[in-house]
């Protein structure tokens, strides 16, 4: 018995001593959310859609000439939990890694269980200047986002995406190798996606001063298609390399602050939750890029300590080729905007609840319209 502990007591004695040397850390938040939306032209009828009542995806608002309709949800899915490790090595050197899941990816019905499968969100180390992994596009920050009930809000607006990197750091420089995909309107085939054959290279600068701080990024993506046969019955092997901008800030104002965004260029994918793809491919067999526009703004005020109200306005614009046009009969998005405001109170640190009220239009090319009026309540603990 006594040469049995005395085993298991060497084996376990690594892993004690690794554990010392590395701290543990949970955290994450559970997030009730409940909404009353009126829209305009009826609502989504597939499983995507249903996204869209979970929380603002400009392309899944309703358009046409469906009888409009109200609707009552409600859902946990947004609540998230995340794992942090921080390790110090013999060289002096520190590891940090995190790993985020939240309920987004679908699950049960609402008959029965309501239940949603974990999705990863994060997964990533740091190491040195070094981030391995996948995390928050170097294209964005975050805490350049305006605060609101949704769970975006600024969705039009936004860079949003996360994804594998690998990312170096060196004071306010970020230059970073991402995974590229390519989203194209294909004549004929209306959507497909390819990888490119290099990765996206974000470059970011950030700026900082007394009551602000600033963010510059660009990017260069690779668009790429290949396949044996087309719409026009031609070999496809096609690539071009395209560029998009991007700027935001906060700038505080006492207790009060300002948000804003502005994106241009062959931003695709990354922009308005993927509202216009990346590029065309035309019948002549070429790419051509699709430009975007996007920008937000918002405006957070504190009535007082525990409660403050945001305002914000956030809309996106895309150049789509004539030839996905004229081959999807107009049902490209064309444009969408947004506008919210909201209350929030914290009546405990990390406590919060939260009501908002928004109104999102969509136009397609063809020259369609929809748009919903929506009440969105929140309750929310971090923990």
């Amino acid at each position: 018995m006594r040469k049995t502990s005395i085993i298991l007591l060497a084996a376990a004695l690594p892993m004690a001593v690794q554990a010392a040397n590395t701290e543990f850390k949970f955290g994450g938040y559970v997030k009730y959310d409940a909404m009353m939306t009126k829209y305009s032209d009826g609502e989504g009828n597939d499983v995507l859609a249903d996204l869209g009542k979970v929380f603002y995806v400009p392309s899944l608002t309703p358009t046409g000439d469906a009888e409009g309709r109200t609707e009552f949800d409600s859902g946990v899915q947004t609540s998230r939990f995340n794992f942090k490790t921080t390790t110090s090595l013999d060289n002096g050197e520190k590891v940090v890694s995190f790993i985020e899941l939240d309920f987004l990816s679908g699950g049960a019905n609402e008959r029965i269980s309501n239940s949603s499968n974990p999705r990863l969100r994060h997964a990533f180390f740091k190491y040195g200047n070094y981030t391995f992994g996948q995390t928050w596009t170097t294209l964005m920050n975050p805490a350049h986002l305006p605060e609101s009930v949704d769970f975006l809000g600024v969705s039009d607006g936004s860079v949003f995406a996360r994804q594998s990197m690998v990312r170096y750091t060196n004071g306010p420089l970020q230059v970073a190798l991402e995974n590229s995909e390519t989203a194209l309107n294909v004549v004929g085939k209306r959507t497909e996606t390819d990888d490119a054959t290099l990765p996206d290279l974000i470059v970011r600068y950030n700026i900082k001063a007394d009551n602000a701080d600033f963010m510059v990024a660009g990017i260069a993506r690779q668009f790429a298609y290949t396949a044996e046969k087309t719409a026009t019955d031609k070999e496809v092997d096609e690539s071009v390399i395209r560029f998009g901008l991007t700027a935001s800030g906060k700038v505080q104002l006492g207790k009060d602050d300002v948000k804003f965004s502005v994106s241009k260029g062959h931003l695709g994918r990354y922009i308005s939750i993927n509202a216009s793809n990346d590029a065309t491919l035309t019948k002549k067999g070429d790419i051509v890029g699709n430009s975007v526009t996007a920008a937000y703004i918002g405006y957070r005020h504190f009535w007082t300590d525990s409660v403050r109200s945001t305002l914000a306005y956030s809309m996106f614009r895309a150049d789509n080729h004539q030839d996905a046009v004229n081959d999807s009969n107009g049902v490209l998005n064309e444009s969408s905007k947004s506008i919210r405001a909201n209350v929030m109170w914290s009546p405990a640190p990390k406590m919060t609840f939260g009501v908002e009220a928004s109104k999102a239009t969509l136009k397609k090319e063809s020259g369609a319209e929809g748009d919903f009026k929506r009440l969105h309540f929140t309750a929310k603990y971090a923990f």
